[in-house]
Parts: structure tokens; C-alpha cells; sequence
């Protein structure tokens, strides 16, 4: 899913860190239709490996974003 958004013709291509992470369905940031405890998913700074970091910037260059 990554590489499609990334390979679109959009100005601007944003994808969930989740998403980045794959972490799945565990870590949403919003559940439809509940009233609270939304928005409070945070990331860990050591969750940004270099590997994902390289695989992003990869990416990035292959389709000129």
C-alpha cells in the first residue's frame, strides 16, 4: 500500500506511521463511532529503525517525492 501512494500522481502522499511501523490495527489513532479515548497513540523514538528509514528514502527516490 506504501509503494502505491507513494507511486501516485497526488502532489502529496501521506501514509499513517502505523502503516510505516505495521503495527496493524492495535495502534489506530481514532475509532469511529466512540466517544473517547481517540487520538492517543504515540510512537516510540526507537520504533523509527534505520532499515524503515532507508526503505522510506528509497522510495521517496525512485518516485520523486
Amino acid at each position: 500500500m506504501i509503494r502505491a501512494v507513494q507511486a501516485s500522481v497526488a502532489n502529496i502522499a501521506i501514509v499513517p506511521l502505523q502503516d510505516v511501523l505495521g503495527l496493524g490495527s492495535a495502534a489506530r489513532m481514532n475509532l469511529p463511532g466512540k466517544m473517547s479515548g481517540n487520538w492517543r497513540w504515540r510512537y516510540r523514538r526507537d520504533a523509527l529503525r534505520p532499515e524503515l528509514s532507508a526503505r522510506l528514502r528509497e522510495m521517496a527516490t525512485l518516485y520523486d517525492r
